[in-house]
């Protein structure tokens, strides 16, 4: 690799340690206040493993040819833009004064667009890790590090939707005869009817009156 090509890679994921590291602190300073979301503390504690690789990164980097170097860069890019976001998210809704997170994040995240909740960034940035640890330079990651990206991924995946509000539908509902029925889709009114009542399809808010 030729000493300019080397000095762009290694200027990448110094970039993207340092974003990564800035993100921990906007966190440190405000992780004990009231109503910090459990989201944003499981993302934070992923970043610790990410600056890791990235660190081992730029070590074994340094003996890569010029086809590795090309192989790297778009995900070192991507990884950086999605850091970047990270970031941003992290800067407009982590507050050590207030609880009022979730107004703030919902703006955010509205603002970068579909796909920027925090556990979707943050689960896409360890898979780009597990690329260039597993695949695009071999034995950048221990044994154990390899296991712990593959674990973090499946954690990620498997966290209840930061945005709460997507987690929202149709509700079904099937009654018959006489008694009361009752429905609520979690944020909207307190429905219930008496009286003969057969399935209904409910979707936002909906009212019931006896037949």
């Amino acid at each position: 690799m030729s000493g300019a090509e080397a000095a762009f890679v290694f200027g990448l994921i110094s970039s993207v340690i340092s974003i990564c590291e800035a993100t921990k602190t906007i966190y440190e300073a405000a992780k004990d206040a009231k109503g910090q979301p459990e989201a944003f503390r499981q993302v934070y504690a992923q970043l610790g493993l990410v600056i890791g690789i990235l660190d081992r990164t730029k070590e074994k980097a340094k003996k890569v040819d010029e086809a590795s170097q090309d192989a790297l860069e778009p995900i070192l890019e991507s990884c950086k833009a999605k850091a970047e976001n990270l970031n941003k998210i992290f800067q407009k809704v982590i507050r050590k004064d207030d609880d009022k997170w979730y107004d703030r994040y919902k703006k955010a995240v509205g603002t970068l667009g579909k796909g920027q909740k925090v556990e979707s960034l943050m689960t896409e940035i360890l898979k780009d890790m597990q690329v260039l640890a597993c695949e695009k330079l071999t034995e950048v990651a221990t044994e154990a590090q390899a296991k712990e990206i593959k674990e973090a991924i499946k954690e990620m995946n498997e966290m209840p939707s930061s945005l709460q509000e997507e987690t929202g539908g149709a509700v079904t509902q099937n009654h018959e005869g006489s008694g009361s029925n009752y429905a609520n889709t979690a944020g909207g009114f307190w429905n219930s009817g008496s009286g003969n009542l057969t399935q209904n399809d409910i979707k936002g808010d909906a009212h019931f009156g006896k037949n």
